[in-house]
């Protein structure tokens, strides 16, 4: 039975991400408020890696609580990493709260063609800018993101924003077994 209400801060102005968060939050609460900032000076534009993307999901989550105040503060960042030599792109979400405790979570991760991502890298350019050139989408990652472009329209930027959330949910969930 989902509580009544909490107020959400979200280092995000990205809609798609916006609304996954949204929808996550909803499972667990019947009322669901939230307040988005801008957060982009608090992380790298493009995370490679998981431990960049936990820290700037991290970031995100513990400045937009605190400029937007709330229950909770919610942060998720879309990032490369690699198992092996296959490059992958997931969203890690993490929540943190006033007492400084960050939860965290990851969404599916879906394979990103090796060449392209190492030209990607050598150019030094974001994701977001193959994404487009690939899809024919501008502006992709606010929109249904690349995801989406290569599930063919079953899986969104927002499903994967929902999914981390989810799952960094899951410790509050269970305060007694995470010791939240």
């Amino acid at each position: 039975m989902p509580e009544s209400k909490i107020v959400v801060a979200i280092g995000t102005k990205n809609p798609a991400k916006i609304e996954g968060i949204k929808r996550a939050f909803a499972r667990y609460y019947k009322v669901v408020q939230v307040r988005p900032v801008d957060s982009s000076k608090v992380a790298k534009a493009q995370p490679r890696g998981l431990d960049e993307m936990v820290a700037g999901a991290t970031a995100r989550a513990k400045y937009a609580l605190s400029v937007a105040g709330g229950d909770l503060g919610v942060g998720v960042e879309a990032g490369i990493f690699t198992i092996g030599s296959a490059y992958f792109d997931n969203q890690v979400g993490a929540i943190a709260d006033k007492r400084g405790k960050v939860s965290l979570g990851h969404s599916a991760g879906y394979m990103l063609p090796r060449e392209a991502m190492e030209e990607l890298f050598r150019e030094k350019k974001e994701l977001e800018r193959w994404a487009e050139k690939v899809s024919g989408i501008n502006e992709v990652g606010d929109k249904g993101g690349v995801v989406n472009f290569l599930t063919k329209g079953t899986m969104t930027r927002a499903d994967l924003t929902e999914q981390c959330v989810i799952t960094a949910l899951a410790p509050r969930l269970h305060r007694g077994i995470y010791g939240f």
